[in-house]
């Protein structure tokens, strides 16, 4: 009986590797279609990987990157969504998800997300800027967005400058 226990484990688990590898590949196959600004293709290679190995993070990640390069923002936030189950802590999947309902228009949700950014992550020059863009276009606060601009800038990121510019005195 031990042996076949052990015999059925080592099965499973080379059955495993084996799966693990092939998403790998399709994996990499995903990021060189990307790479060539293919997304289409790559979507269709990431979801190859996915149902080789639905707990792999990167590739969710990766195929909301290419829905987002593709303007197919539902199917992002919905990979988007299934990274942070995966992965909850991640602070990259936080901003990306952030980007997308800004996009989607769901701006509160997306000011919660980006507040989550800022909160592990001070000097994220993007979080800031996406937060300040929200709460000068939607929410009118001038005040709180300069506030943003001007932290972008000092973070190094001079995209705050049209907004300061625009916006600021």
């Amino acid at each position: 009986m031990k042996i076949t226990t052990t015999a059925i484990g080592l099965l499973v688990g080379l059955v495993c590797l084996a799966f693990a590898q092939q998403a790998s590949e399709w994996f990499g196959r995903g990021l060189n279609a990307f790479n060539g600004g293919q997304y289409a293709e790559a979507v269709k290679l990431y979801t190859k990987a996915i149902e080789l190995d639905s707990a792999a993070a990167p590739a969710w990640y990766n195929r909301a990157a290419a829905h987002m390069r593709l303007k197919q923002y539902p199917e992002a936030h919905s990979d988007l969504d299934r990274c942070l189950r995966i992965f909850p802590g991640a602070t990259n999947v936080k901003m990306q998800r952030a980007i997308v309902r800004s996009e989607l228009g769901r701006y509160a949700e997306a000011l919660d997300d980006v507040n989550t950014v800022i909160r592990g992550d001070t000097s994220f020059p993007k979080a800031r800027l996406l937060r300040g863009r929200i709460l000068l276009a939607i929410y009118k606060d001038t005040v709180r967005a300069c506030a943003d601009f001007r932290a972008t800038l000092a973070l190094g990121d001079s995209a705050a400058l049209r907004y300061l510019q625009g916006a600021c005195r």
